[in-house]
């Protein structure tokens, strides 16, 4: 033992108090059983008719899956706060004959056929809100010079022409250098974006292709919405995913409402997963609470009793949180599975040390005697979780920021009604027993010994590997150098592996599997098409500019130059940009007129009445007669959807670097922040219970060590799986796993007497089997979910499975051998008073409890190793 100081001391104050408060807790639910229980209950149910009520539920995918305060988002949003709306929607069509790829569709039959679907498209109406709704209602109209929609297809090209009548007359059509649509673009030179897999003979004439390929641009509005819905309505049965055949061509279609359809309907499952979930971890506490030939030992009807008072803690969760306003999502469906997981491991340590408990002891002392131990252990993992999911709060997605504030409300909650109504029926529980009532059935035993009796244990159970065998094999030193070695080889694995880490959100992913999205997709990847390859209109957006100002306006136009020089930028030069001062100053200049900058608005307004009409809308005028904003226009060359990210970045260098990047010109390291918050806050708390440094390094070293295997040896290097926000929530609630897994073993290490390998071996025996089984129950709760068709859901088993074993070996085989070799001294507790209040209390007890045969039957702990257990969960029985 060592001296605490003083320090350490006021930390141990802080523990003895705690387990304190949790003994006149369970003293004050002992006496007043029945408000603790219908109090909670009838908050619970409050909270769902609540969540009911007032539940918003956000499908929208842009809303969701990327980060709020990215430069993307800033820049719309100042965009639209000044303009308006500039979004556009898009909506792809791919047209493959009879649904082979290799079939050609450069035929005039073929041709014409594919016409008509495109003008069944363009012409079909849906009802939005009592009104018909046809593509021209919806469409987004951008700067063409006829303001018409914004549709792609090769029939752009035909438009009021006769269409081709042979094969021969259609290839020749298509390859004249004359053929132009109505903004100029030639034929020709725009097949790569029209037709998939165009073959071309030597001289660059096209000669046939795999599919056609059409695009629909649309406004962001509800109208919009019901339109792409029956644009997938109109060919595929969604419901039953049938391909329609339309004019002879199998058709794939894709929506941006699609993607959230989609993802909703991924999830649609969710109550039949938790259903079979629901059954699943009620067999499990069966079997761990039933007392092999004792049932009045058996704690089964209050284990199942502690499962519904989770599900009723999410019940209060949600309505919490749907008074606070917090959205509901698809990924926050994930919540129930990790919450009944994690609040079934309340219960089994709640449980496991009432019946360690003497019990001789009167029943209401007999609870509070076990509270005053596990409440602090149960406090801490609850501590942690909630702080490791509060972190992720603090997130820029929005998803992961729902998730977590649903889920770190719903540990709350768990832990609340488990202290509460639980701890009340715990109470009843064991009243039944000190009456010598069986469980289950209530009847009178014919043994009336039988509440104090023992119980056989199951040879192949848990116990005997972490009590008998575990901890003897960790001691030897052969054994130790195996296991460091093989950890630190994972470890280094790991870290080899963060340069291969994908990063992003592949959209496809989150619709179910099966699904006709995917199968676009993959229509789309054969053929060879990276998206709508288009040219892009970007909106550059100045304020604050004094346009009688020769410095400000020098500014402007290098501005203006730089983006028409940029690589990106369209290779006709006359239609680069876009300008109102530069079609301005040339008519100006054209009519005669004073060009000197102090004259800038001497003749503006005659322009915009004439010549400048259509230039009226990119200038916003203030109280004086002024522009305080203007907006030029920069046209791109054609890129596909999946390779602008350059392109814009390209741009928004420019403007940085312009010398009017102060005056409001608009146009992986989040995880590593959520992470490096998380790991913080839970340190926080577990230095609080574990009261010693090194006790608290170690448990930071098991934690870095998990998720950096979970990142990269782990899940996502083997199952191909991205680092983005869905498998950022896993890494984040792998924290709060890690620390439970860890910090109860080394709890145990630190209160447990003798020499460093006896230390461990007590360890692994007090808490072993509470790990496990709380890793068992957890992975329980989300194996139903591997056969899901979500990837929202399959990505969280697989994510989950490796975080519970990868938690479970760390804290299991790696942190006590670390332990054992340099693990930091005991503490002192003194718990002489509790004892000496438990002999007072105990009017039965006999001196027969610690006799127990070795040959298989229970045995009591003795007091001194109740003390040694301070704090911690009495081990699971199975």
């Amino acid at each position: 033992m060592i001296r605490e100081s003083s320090c350490l001391s006021v930390l141990h104050s802080f523990d003895h108090w705690l387990a304190s408060c949790f003994y006149g807790l369970s003293n004050a639910a002992g006496r007043h059983k029945l408000p603790f229980i219908i109090v909670p209950v009838l908050l619970a149910l409050t909270g769902l008719g609540v969540f009911l009520g007032l539940m918003k539920y956000e499908p929208r995918m842009e809303q969701l899956y990327f980060p709020t305060n990215s430069r993307a988002v800033h820049d719309e949003k100042a965009v639209e706060k000044i303009w308006g709306d500039q979004g556009i929607r898009f909506s792809t069509v791919i047209l493959v004959w009879q649904g082979s790829f290799d079939a050609n569709v450069l035929t005039a039959d073929r041709f014409a056929n594919a016409k008509q679907i495109l003008d069944g498209i363009l012409t079909d109406s849906v009802v939005h809100e009592g009104k018909a709704v046809t593509f021209s209602d919806v469409c987004h109209r951008g700067n063409t010079p006829d303001g018409s929609c914004f549709r792609l297809s090769v029939f752009n090209w035909w438009d009021n022409k006769t269409l081709p009548s042979s094969d021969e007359q259609l290839i020749d059509q298509l390859n004249e250098r004359t053929r132009m649509d109505q903004c100029g673009r030639v034929l020709r030179d725009e097949v790569s974006m029209l037709l998939a897999m165009p073959h071309r003979a030597a001289d660059g004439r096209v000669l046939s292709a795999s599919a056609y390929h059409f695009v629909f641009g649309t406004r962001p509005i509800d109208e919009a919405r019901t339109w792409e819905g029956n644009l997938v309505s109109r060919f595929i049965d969604v419901d039953s995913e049938r391909w329609g055949e339309s004019e002879g061509f199998r058709v794939y279609v894709r929506t941006e409402h699609s993607i959230d359809t989609e993802i909703e309907r991924s999830v649609g499952g969710n109550l039949v997963l938790m259903t079979v979930v629901f059954i699943v971890l009620i067999g499990y506490t069966v079997s761990v609470t039933y007392r092999h030939k004792n049932l009045v030992r058996s704690q089964m009807l209050l284990a199942l009793t502690g499962v519904g008072f989770v599900m009723l803690s999410l019940c209060l969760a949600y309505g919490i949180m749907g008074l606070a306003g917090v959205p509901f999502t698809a990924v926050v469906g994930l919540s129930p599975f990790l919450i009944l997981g994690v609040g079934v491991d309340d219960i089994f340590i709640s449980l496991n040390t009432v019946h360690e408990k003497d019990p001789d002891i009167e029943p209401r002392e007999r609870v509070s005697l076990a509270m005053k131990q596990c409440g602090p252990s149960i406090t801490m993992t609850t501590l942690t979780s909630f702080v490791a999911f509060a972190a992720g709060a603090t997130a820029s997605f929005p998803v992961v920021k729902g998730f977590c504030l649903y889920t770190a409300t719903a540990i709350l909650c768990v832990f609340l009604l488990t202290i509460t109504g639980f701890l009340a029926c715990v109470h009843l529980d064991a009243i039944r027993q000190n009456h010598n009532r069986i469980d289950w059935l209530l009847l009178k035993s014919r043994d009336p010994e039988a509440y104090r009796g023992p119980h056989q244990r199951l040879p192949w159970g848990l116990t005997a590997i972490f009590q008998v065998h575990l901890g003897p094999f960790l001691a030897k030193p052969v054994v130790k150098a195996a296991v460091i070695l093989s950890f630190l080889a994972l470890l280094a694995g790991g870290i080899v592996g963060i340069l291969h880490l994908d990063q992003g959100l592949r959209l496809q992913k989150l619709s179910p599997y099966g699904s006709y999205f995917r199968e676009y997709y993959v229509a789309e990847e054969r053929l060879g098409l990276d998206g709508p390859a288009q040219e892009l209109s970007l909106t550059v957006s100045i304020s604050g500019l004094n346009f009688t100002s020769a410095e400000d306006m020098r500014q402007l136009e290098q501005l203006t130059t730089d983006l028409e020089d940029n690589v990106y930028a369209h290779a006709d030069t006359d239609k680069r940009i876009t300008s109102l001062v530069r079609t301005y100053d040339d008519w100006r200049s054209l009519n005669q007129f004073n060009t000197s900058h102090a004259a800038f608005y001497d003749h503006l307004d005659t322009f915009l009445k004439q010549d400048g009409d259509p230039f009226k809308k990119d200038v916003i005028w203030n109280a004086d007669g002024h522009i305080s904003h203007l907006r030029i226009f920069v046209r791109t060359i054609g890129l596909p959807f999946r390779k602008q990210d350059d392109l814009m970045l390209s741009f928004r260098d420019v403007v940085d670097d312009s010398e009017l990047a102060d005056r409001d010109v608009a146009i992986l390291p989040q995880t590593i922040q959520t992470m490096l918050i998380a790991v913080a806050a839970v340190l926080v708390v577990t230095f609080v219970f574990l009261s010693h440094p090194l006790t608290v390094l170690f448990v930071f070293v098991m934690i870095v060590m998990i998720d950096v295997n979970l990142l990269q040896i782990g899940y996502m290097t083997w199952w191909d799986v991205p680092l983005d926000s869905i498998s950022m929530i896993n890494l984040v609630l792998s924290i709060g796993f890690s620390v439970d897994y860890s910090a109860h073993l080394a709890h145990a290490f630190m209160l447990a007497p003798g020499t460093r390998d006896e230390r461990m071996q007590q360890a692994l025996s007090t808490m072993g089997v509470s790990i496990a089984n709380g890793g068992m129950s957890t992975l329980l709760a989300t194996l139903p979910l591997a056969g899901s068709p979500s990837y929202i859901f399959f990505t969280y088993f697989r994510m989950m499975l490796m975080a519970v074993l990868f938690g479970m070996m760390h804290g299991l085989i790696c942190l006590p051998v670390l332990l054992s070799l340099i693990g930091p001294p005991a503490i002192s507790r003194a718990e002489a008073k509790q004892t000496n209040h438990t002999n007072h209390v105990s009017g039965r007890r006999t001196a027969s409890t610690e006799s127990a045969q070795s040959d298989g039957t229970d045995k009591q702990p003795t007091e001194s190793q109740q003390t040694v257990a301070a704090d911690l969960a009495g081990h699971t029985e199975v």
